[in-house]
């Protein structure tokens, strides 16, 4: 057994098993933990990062994700392409859970590149505050041209002002402007094979920059699992999600080497 397997299967026993049940059950789990907070990553340190937009319902996923903390760093909450119309019983349940494990939650809140109404986008930050105690902000389909860096360095500041952190997430290296406000950037979203065939990253992305870089790769086959980590640490990612399931929605299930992967990061 390795060291992160050990950690990973004592860190299961401590979480409460009723909370567990409770969580699935749709009931009380009382008093939640705190949400955590990180140091910097170190060099070379690599966690996950889960898109965890799937409904806390009887399966095993979220159990599978709570119990591969602390390898499992982040995980970004999605009710309802956001905080959803209305509050999710469900959801709140499911935070807790994961701030008792010590894993960070973020906010979905999507942005339309740029062109979503920038009301109905701090409306949604507020939401996710109010409604479910989360001030981690995960700000999906963020703009990459210089021309959009102040609207998200004005989203940026609302989510530092009630102590949050705000990931972008473009997809690729947005312009060097977003890096002066952000904690993270998604500089990489799209399956394998884009993945092994992308430019190498500029050197003022490793050398000059303040914001942790995440990558998200798709469709990666097992046997790939080991390159793929190694790639993402020679391109100084801190946090990945790597999976073998594809398009259209690569995310609505855990990879099937999950156990795998969450023993590669903690190595």
């Amino acid at each position: 057994m390795t060291r992160a397997a050990f950690r990973r299967k004592r860190l299961a026993a401590a979480v409460s098993a009723f909370a567990l049940l409770c969580l699935l059950a749709g009931c009380g789990v009382g008093d939640p933990a705190p949400p955590p907070t990180f140091p910097p990553a170190g060099e070379g340190e690599l966690y996950i990062a889960v898109p965890g937009y799937v409904y806390p319902t009887g399966s095993d996923y979220w159990q599978s994700v709570i119990e591969a903390a602390p390898q499992v760093r982040d995980v970004i909450v999605n009710p309802n392409s956001g905080p959803g119309a209305a509050v999710s019983e469900r959801h709140i349940q499911l935070i807790g859970t994961l701030h008792d494990a010590g894993v960070r939650v973020l906010g979905y809140v999507k942005t339309g590149w740029g062109d979503r109404d920038q009301a109905a986008v701090t409306q949604e930050i507020d939401r996710w505050r109010e409604w479910y105690g989360v001030n981690n902000i995960f700000l999906d389909e963020a703009a990459a041209v210089p021309e959009e860096v102040g609207t998200y360095e004005d989203y940026a500041a609302m989510v530092h002002d009630s102590g949050g952190i705000a990931v972008l997430n473009p997809g690729i290296v947005p312009d060097r402007g977003y890096f002066e406000f952000a904690d993270a950037i998604v500089t990489f979203e799209d399956p394998a094979d884009a993945y092994f065939n992308s430019r190498e990253p500029p050197e003022w992305l490793r050398t000059e920059t303040r914001a942790d870089v995440w990558h998200i790769i798709s469709d990666v086959p097992q046997d790939r699992l080991e390159e793929v980590m190694e790639r993402a640490r020679q391109h100084g990612a801190t946090e990945i999600y790597v999976t073998d399931d594809v398009e259209p929605n690569p995310y609505d299930s855990l990879p099937s080497y999950w156990s795998d992967k969450v023993d590669a990061v903690g190595e």
